[in-house]
Order: C-alpha cells, then structure tokens, then sequence
C-alpha cells in the first residue's frame, strides 16, 4: 500500500467502529440482494459503500479503478432498474 493508501486505513482504524459498520452494511446489502425481494432497498443501501470504494480506488489506488468502476456502473444500473420504485420517495 502506499503511504497515502496507509494513512487512510490507519485512520478508518483507528476509529474503531467505522470498519465493522461498514462490513455490516456490506454483508446486509448483500443478503437483501440475494433475497431479491428487496433489491430496490439493497441498492440504496450498497450505494454509499460502492461509492466510498470508488472514490477511495479513484484518489489513492488508482490501479484496481476499472474493476470498482465496473460495480458501481452495476450498482447505477439497480438505480436505473428500479426507478418506478424510487419515484414515491423523490415526488411531493
């Protein structure tokens, strides 16, 4: 890791709590996928996930960028998919 990649992950570390909250939201987005009843949710709630692995790939380890791309791509496409079922939560 670089000395950037090890500043962060020292920091996630040291606070204790972050890295188990974000390996629980990990594994219940995960399961209410595979539930498939609850897709619509699990994209919502896998989106910050993806989003923070994008961008930490996008600013310090650029070299596994195209693969992480390539998740959230498929996570904007659950978002595309299920549309008609967001469309409640953003009108009036």
């Amino acid at each position: 890791m670089s000395a950037a990649q090890n500043t962060f992950m020292s920091g996630v570390m040291a606070s204790v709590y972050l890295m188990p909250l974000i390996k629980v939201t990990e594994l219940i987005g995960g399961i209410l996928l595979l539930i498939n009843r609850t897709a619509p949710l699990a994209a919502l709630v896998i989106f910050p996930v993806t989003l923070n692995i994008f961008l930490y790939h996008a600013f310090l380890g650029p070299k596994d960028l195209p693969m992480v791309g390539v998740m959230l791509i498929f996570n904007l496409f659950l978002f595309y998919a299920y549309r008609a079922k967001y469309l409640p939560i953003l009108s009036k």
